[in-house]
């Protein structure tokens, strides 16, 4: 125990004198048994009351002190004066008991402190004869709050499990917290009426308040500090109740009398203005329902961030609020801190009730449907919602309507909301919003630079709102779209960069920014600062179906990029639960033409086809708009180049080419389109090629740029040629040493020279065979294959075995059996 071999060494010697404190089960009285028996053991007579008769060398131990009437206590206090004798004397803690604090000036003091996790560990070793580990220790104190007694109820509980039968720890806490409750319930049994009824207050909040006693219990002042004192005392409050003794507590006191007395210190602490916050939640959590209760929690809400917003205004319910007056503010606050389900049962409700909901009300129930769908990959659902509210009902929100529309491929109807956003009060969201829709409008109708233009000032006047609204979008993610798509990539990069460094750490958009910076990285051939952000994102929650469509693609890039085939196939197969729930739309134009030379490069596109159709179709509605549309002709010609199909890259080759009359952007990919098919055709024109390559690495392609030149050398048909082009694309990556599967693979491609025996074992190898099968399809010795292997690593400078297999897959080897 805590202090008491301590103290038992300094009692063998001189005559201590000591008060020792320590709540009920605390081992005071354990350790005032040992202290007696090591002081008779020393021939030393022991008195326990203050009135016997001590000669000088004597001991007077007492125990419960608190227990004894003043005079009794004063005359302890006075025997303690004596230097002669040995006073020793234990005590629960009375901090306002002026008798006990003058005994404890006379004396000197020990307080026994709850047990620690490793004092638990020494307690099972001495008393079961098991060594506990300390995470089972851990939750043994946390259940029992470490009084000593009530340990010792929860480690009996141990000693009698079946040591044969295997345990989780869960089911051991079960068992721990069984055990400590049935030890409570036999103690609260024996505490008095008015002290049972100190404890249940004491499990609200804080803990309980002399004058909140005087009101709830009807008794004086000193009493109820007492009652204080005394709760304190029993070990089982700290600044509130032990949760595991609350069902025994409710137990003893009888479930209607405690609800009583919680209602009756709810009304107290209403009445005396000092109800907060953690009390308030305590008492909705007790099951008290009261107006004035959930009012205090709705009020708090108000002001709270979204997830403890979402989670006073359920608790607010359950205090008796009205669900439907609150359905609108809830499901906002739900939707925010990305519980989608809550917010979507919250307002399909009011939907439904939509007769019963004025005008303002049903727009911004429909903007957190619209938006929760968004997140959910379906922004077609999200149009289909304004198209039901019509612009008529849809007032101030009319710029986020045309938005929405307009992403999904609906321009007629997202003119007739525009038309409806004059009246809309100037505030500085509604403003910014107006000019998002307007740069989207912008960017579609090919007024590129006016469209940047009109975006970045939307998301400068949206940021100055008052407080987060719920979007389908946000404006830096659409500003950063249209900066990608355009290959403004700085540009795009220091908008989200901006919205990370202002926004909350929870904030719902916060990943989506995340991972569009990971996009950029990508893009630009930073493949380990993308990977590192890739992993470094949380992993604690699922993602949302429109943010996991983004992971999606940037595995199956980042495998595709580095020519990794395993990895490329893991990652394409962790992707069709994502592209079965998704739909296309303007904002994921991206991540779908990722996926689909992934597909393409592991020839299974028909599972992609109708992504990629839906996507073609939202930009024949659109009217082609060069900005959007540009990036995924792009996609569409690497994913013909991939299946060395010209037929399939002509239109997409057509496509960029008439963008390329308006855009510099699409001009740029048009003309690294027909030097791509050239080289395909096998046309190796090197000065053609590197113009091209640099062209993309100009527009924010340099990785591009670099496969281009990459591609080229590796079909051309003279060293001198390979050579320049190997140069120029290693100029555009020069880190491109760690991914095999450009440069550096194609450098050690062309300097290999692998024999064709060294070929085909390569191809097995690949594939996963072992030497013995390998020898065994080639008719040699496994040893020979063994040489064969040792030739192909020392050829291509492999440092490891994972190495070597890497570069013989960016070389193209092991796709065919």
């Amino acid at each position: 125990m805590p202090g008491a071999q301590a103290f038992l060494a300094a009692a063998r010697t001189g005559n201590p004198h000591m008060l020792i404190r320590g709540t009920a089960g605390s081992g005071k009285s354990i350790l005032l048994a040992a202290i007696r028996d090591e002081l008779r053991a020393n021939g030393t007579p022991v008195a326990a009351t203050a009135s016997a008769e001590l000669e000088p060398g004597g001991a007077l131990v007492v125990d419960d002190a608190h227990r004894l009437p003043d005079a009794a206590v004063d005359a302890l206090t006075l025997s303690a004066h004596r230097p002669d004798i040995t006073v020793i004397v234990a005590t629960e803690p009375r901090p306002h008991s002026r008798t006990l604090r003058s005994l404890g000036d006379a004396l000197g003091s020990l307080t026994l402190d709850p047990m620690t996790a490793r004092d638990i560990v020494a307690r099972a070793e001495s008393t079961l004869g098991v060594r506990l580990p300390i995470g089972l220790a851990a939750a043994v104190l946390r259940i029992t709050g470490g009084g000593v007694h009530t340990v010792d109820a929860a480690l009996g509980t141990l000693s009698r499990l079946d040591p044969t039968e295997p345990r989780t720890q869960p089911a051991l806490e079960r068992a721990l917290d069984a055990a400590t409750a049935a030890h409570l319930r036999a103690r609260l049994g024996e505490l008095d009426s008015d002290l049972l009824c100190t404890l249940s207050i004491a499990a609200i909040g804080s803990g309980p308040d002399p004058a909140e006693l005087v009101r709830v219990l009807s008794v004086d002042p000193a009493l109820a500090q007492d009652l204080i004192d005394r709760a304190r005392g029993t070990g089982l409050v700290t600044h509130t109740l032990l949760p595991v003794a609350r069902e025994p507590l409710a137990a003893v006191l009888g479930a209607q009398r405690l609800a009583r007395l919680h209602a009756d210190s709810l009304r107290a602490k209403l009445a005396d203005g000092t109800l907060d916050l953690p009390a308030a939640r305590a008492y909705g959590e007790a099951g008290v329902t009261d107006p004035d209760l959930a009012e205090f929690l709705c009020g708090a809400a108000e002001h709270a961030e979204p997830a403890l917003a979402a989670s006073l205004y359920a608790e607010a319910v359950r205090a008796g609020a009205d669900r439907n007056t609150l359905a609108l503010r809830w499901s906002e606050a739900a939707a925010l801190s990305a519980d989608l389900d809550t917010a979507v049962g919250l307002t399909d409700g009011l939907l439904e009730r939509a007769a019963d909901l004025t005008d303002t009300e049903l727009a911004a129930a429909v903007r957190i449907a619209a938006s929760v769908a968004a997140q959910q990959g379906m922004l077609g659902r999200s149009a289909d919602l304004y198209e039901w509210l019509g612009p008529a009902r849809v007032g101030s929100d009319a710029p986020i309507a045309a938005t929405v529309l307009l992403a999904a491929g609906r321009p007629e109807q997202a003119e007739a909301m525009t038309d409806r956003q004059a009246g809309a009060p100037p505030t500085s969201t509604s403003a910014g919003a107006a000019l998002l829709a307007q740069g989207l409008r912008q960017s579609i109708d090919g007024h590129v630079a006016i469209a940047v233009n009109s975006l970045t000032r939307g998301l400068s006047l949206s940021a100055n709102g008052s407080r987060p609204r719920l979007l389908p979008d946000s404006g830096a993610a659409i500003t950063a779209l249209a900066g990608i798509a355009c290959g403004e990539l700085a540009g795009a990069q220091a908008v989200l960069q901006r919205a990370l460094d202002t926004e909350p750490r929870e904030s719902i958009t916060r990943h989506r920014h995340e991972l569009l910076l990971t996009w950029i990285a990508m893009v630009r051939g930073d493949l380990d600062a993308a990977t590192a952000r890739l992993d470094a994102m949380p992993t604690d929650a699922e993602p949302t179906p429109r943010d996991a469509l983004f992971i999606a693609a940037l595995r199956v890039g980042l495998a595709r990029r580095v020519g990794d085939i395993g990895a490329l196939t893991h990652s394409w197969e962790r992707a069709h639960g994502v592209i079965a729930e998704h739909s296309a739309d303007l904002f994921s134009l991206l991540p779908l033409g990722e996926l689909w030379l992934g597909a393409a490069r592991l020839r299974d596109t028909d599972r992609l086809a109708h992504l990629i159709e839906q996507a073609n179709e939202l930009l024949t509605r659109l009217g082609e708009p060069t900005l959007w549309g540009s990036p995924l002709h792009w996609y569409g010609v690497q994913a013909a180049i991939l299946a060395e199909s010209p037929a399939e890259l002509l239109p997409h080759a057509n496509a960029l080419g008439v963008a390329a009359e308006t855009s510099p952007y699409a001009a740029g990919l048009a003309a690294a389109g027909r030097a791509w098919l050239r080289v395909l055709q096998g046309e190796i024109d090197a000065a053609v090629v590197e113009q091209s390559a640099r062209t993309l690495d100009r527009i924010g392609l340099p990785w591009d740029g670099a496969r281009l030149a990459s591609e080229a050398a590796l079909r051309a048909s003279d060293t001198r040629t390979a050579t320049t082009l190997l140069q120029v694309a290693r100029s555009l990556r020069p880190a491109a040493s760690s991914t095999p599967g450009t440069v550096a693979g194609t450098e050690r491609e062309l300097s290999a020279g692998l024999t064709d025996r060294e070929a085909e074992v390569a191809n097995l190898l690949v594939m996963g065979l072992t030497y013995r099968d390998i020898g065994a399809r080639l008719f040699i010795s496994a040893k020979t294959v063994e040489h064969h292997v040792a030739r192909i690593r020392r050829r291509l400078d492999a440092t490891s075995r994972a190495d070597m297999l890497s570069m013989l897959r960016a070389m193209g080897h092991g796709t065919e059996s």
